[in-house]
């Protein structure tokens, strides 16, 4: 604590004082003047000077009775760190400071326990979600292998096999987003950067997405290198291609177009790699640009279609900065959207 700020604190107690020192001595004064007796006004000098000195004296030890406590109070305020030595704050002078920290104490307890109990009820909450979906899972892909038997068709049923198929498709994109939103609370255990080729990345996604390509009539280019090495976790990079892709294949087949084309752009450029992800679908609205990547936002063209959660680019963003990569939207309503994946070479968060 500064000696400023401590001597604002006690103004108004030196107000007082010096009013009560003032009105003491000036009845004196005139009690000895209504007596006719005579009082050197050198003594009243005397004594204030002598009253002053007293309670400098006061606040130079009050001021070092309290200096300690309130020095730890404010390392605390500053301190971005865990406050567990609130609990072993010591050198309290008077009942006031022992309350006080006592009370700290105990709020500071109180607010752990309920921490706690709230982190153990999040673990539950995500060990539960992740057993659900996997075992959601299970009849998705018995009937996804139902669907893919052919000797099981009947051609008078195609259409309803077909539209099944799509459905089922989507439940199975859902439940993976699901599975990455509660594992992305706890990111820092279920990830793994290293360098890979980029570009079996990008065939796995238009693979996994082929029966969508085929039914919507979208053909997929990748325009790239042989081999683009980049740091990043495989697993999680997936799942944010995937997510662009989906989301251009479902509004790219909104667009009236005969032939529909999404592209992989894919360069090597010294300090980075950018993946461009092109489509030729209805584009974003201007109006919408900036918040495409909050969670919930739906926009304008989410609000055609009741499949959009406005989940999607939020988690591809936020696994983006967590793995240190950019993430960017661009767009031209009625033509195009481009979203572009920046992976920075060299110096990352994961090389300090």
């Amino acid at each position: 604590m500064k000696l400023k700020d401590f001597l604002k604190d006690k103004l108004i107690y030196a107000v007082v004082y010096f009013l009560g020192v003032f009105m003491t001595m000036t009845i004196m004064y005139l009690t000895l003047i209504i007596n006719s007796k005579e009082f050197p006004r050198e003594n009243l000098l005397y004594a204030f000077f002598i009253a002053s000195i007293i309670f400098v004296i006061f606040l130079v030890y009050d001021y070092h009775r309290n200096k300690y406590l309130y020095n730890q109070l404010y390392n605390m305020l500053e301190s971005k760190e865990d406050l567990n030595y609130l609990l072993d704050i010591e050198n309290a002078k008077t009942t006031e400071q022992r309350t006080y920290i006592e009370l700290l104490s105990k709020i500071y307890r109180v607010n752990s326990e309920k921490t706690s109990e709230y982190e153990e009820k999040h673990r539950e909450y995500i060990y539960f979600t992740n057993q659900w979906v996997h075992q959601m899972k299970t009849p998705v892909s018995v009937i996804n292998f139902i669907l893919q038997d052919e000797n099981e068709r009947e051609k008078e049923h195609i259409e309803v096999f077909n539209s099944i198929a799509e459905e089922n498709e989507k439940i199975s994109h859902g439940l993976e987003m699901m599975l990455n939103h509660a594992r992305l609370n706890e990111f820092n255990l279920d990830f793994k950067v290293e360098s890979i080729d980029i570009i079996p990345i990008l065939r796995k996604v238009v693979n996994d997405n082929k029966k969508s390509l085929i039914r919507n009539s979208i053909f997929p280019k990748i325009i790239s290198e042989d081999e683009v090495i980049v740091e990043t976790d495989k697993k999680w990079i997936w799942f944010v291609i995937n997510q662009i892709f989906i989301n251009a294949i479902k509004y790219s087949k909104e667009a009236d177009k005969k032939d529909n084309y999404i592209v992989f752009q894919v360069s090597n450029e010294e300090s980075k790699v950018i993946l461009n992800i092109t489509d030729e679908g209805i584009g974003i609205p201007s109006e919408d640009l900036s918040r495409v990547f909050h969670a919930f936002f739906t926009g304008k063209n989410g609000r055609k279609t009741s499949e959009s959660t406005g989940m999607g680019m939020y988690l591809s963003k936020r696994i983006c900065d967590n793995l240190g990569h950019g993430l960017k939207v661009e767009s031209e309503e009625g033509k195009w959207t481009k979203f572009s994946i920046v992976f920075y070479k060299g110096k990352n968060i994961f090389r300090l």
